[in-house]
C-alpha cells in the first residue's frame, strides 16, 4: 500500500529541484529509473524527506526498491527486518496518503486553463 501511495505521488511535472542526500536520492533515482522526469522525481523525493522522519524515509526507500515491488510479503518482511511494527507501517501509510495533496501542490505546476 505504501509503495502504491508513493508511486501515485510521482505523477505530474516538478517545478523545483532540491539537493538530495542518501535515502531521498535513492527515492529520486528509483523514480527516474522508471522513466519519470528527473525534476519531478527530485521534487517529490525532497518533499518526502522534508516531511518524514529518517526512519519513515528509510522505509519508503525499502518499499520503492524494485526487489520488493512485486510482493507485499517481501516488502513487509523487509520493513519488519528494519524493526518496524505493523502499527508503525500502518501509520506511515496513512501519513504518506495524507501528504499527497501537499506534495502535488509543491511539485506540480498549477493547471492553467
Amino acid at each position: 500500500m505504501l509503495s502504491i501511495v508513493f508511486i501515485v505521488m510521482f505523477s505530474g511535472t516538478a517545478i523545483s529541484t532540491p539537493v538530495l542526500a542518501t535515502d531521498a536520492r535513492t527515492l529520486a533515482d528509483t523514480c527516474i529509473a522508471e522513466g519519470e522526469p528527473a525534476g519531478m522525481c527530485e521534487c517529490y523525493a525532497g518533499f518526502v524527506a522534508d516531511n518524514t522522519s529518517s526512519k519513515e524515509l528509510s522505509a519508503l526507500t525499502v518499499l520503492t526498491d524494485p526487489t520488493h515491488r512485486g510482493s507485499m510479503e517481501s516488502a513487509l518482511k523487509a520493513l519488519t527486518a528494519m524493526g518496524l511494527t505493523p502499527g508503525e507501517i500502518f501509520k506511515m501509510a496513512m501519513k504518506a496518503e495524507a501528504l499527497q495533496d501537499k506534495a502535488k501542490a509543491q511539485c506540480e505546476p498549477e493547471n492553467e486553463g
